[in-house]
């Protein structure tokens, strides 16, 4: 399987608006690694293309990363940098000529209906200026065109919130903590996308860098990939970041960014 790291910024995006920090100077550069836009997740399976979360950035990314295809759209949880690009479903859907699969957990499936009620409605898809959503609320493994799915819940503020297992990789983009029971879903994962906001290890709903890497430990994945990050983790420097904290940094976990593929 290959996938495709199409965001991996935090809700703000990076550079964020009006800010003059190292980090933001250097994201506004052609090229640079700290240009991060909302965070998401294509994953090509075989055949079936699956992408995770639709956020603001969702139509630039899949034109600029090169997705061809969308089979399905699994949603991690309802906040608004992960949802907030559904609309942009109508061209994977006008494109592909056909319905479009989404799945998630319960809650997100409940806000989507609400903030986009008319993608549900067949005899507005007639039209043919709205994509026809197929929604699918998940509690437990699925599959999607016989690939594998399980979801695993994470804490993360007060919004239902899923990682997703496929196989030997997993994606888990916003937790804070993990319940023992999910920690057992994620058992012999090979490579591991996750939250790493910040340095800060008192923020309420995200992990730091250092959680991220202790996460990564506990787990004994064999490769990591730190993802949701805000402008305080800059890729020019982030080894010296890391010893500044006293992080002990090992040589499996890296950064992701934009447009990263990696094959599991």
């Amino acid at each position: 399987m290959r996938l495709t790291i199409l965001g991996s910024g935090t809700s703000t995006g990076i550079p964020e608006y009006r800010c003059n920090c190292e980090t933001c100077q250097d994201a506004r550069k052609p090229g640079s690694k700290n240009y991060r836009t909302r965070p998401s997740m294509h994953l090509q399976v075989g055949e079936t293309h699956l992408q995770f979360d639709t956020g603001p950035n969702f139509l630039e990314q899949i034109d600029r990363h090169g997705v061809e295809r969308i089979d399905a759209v699994l949603y991690t949880h309802c906040h608004a940098d992960h949802i907030a690009g559904t609309n942009d479903l109508v061209m994977p859907c006008r494109k592909q000529k056909t319905d479009m699969p989404v799945y998630g957990p319960g809650e997100t499936m409940g806000v989507l209906r609400r903030n986009f009620e008319y993608l549900f409605l067949r005899n507005v898809f007639q039209g043919g200026g709205v994509a026809h959503l197929v929604p699918n609320g998940v509690d437990g493994p699925f599959q999607v065109d016989g690939v594998s799915l399980v979801p695993v819940p994470v804490t993360h503020g007060t919004v239902e919130t899923f990682g997703y297992r496929v196989g030997p990789l997993a994606y888990v983009s916003d937790v804070k903590e993990m319940p023992r029971s999910s920690l057992e879903l994620l058992e012999g994962v090979q490579v591991l996308i996750v939250d790493a906001l910040s340095f800060n290890p008192k923020h309420p709903t995200h992990q730091s860098v250092g959680q991220a890497v202790a996460l990564s430990r506990r787990l004994r994945v064999e490769r990591t990939y730190l993802t949701h990050m805000m402008h305080r983790v800059d890729h020019r420097f982030f080894k010296d970041q890391c010893k500044a904290q006293d992080i002990d940094l090992p040589d499996n976990v890296a950064l992701s960014y934009d447009g990263q593929t990696i094959d599991v």
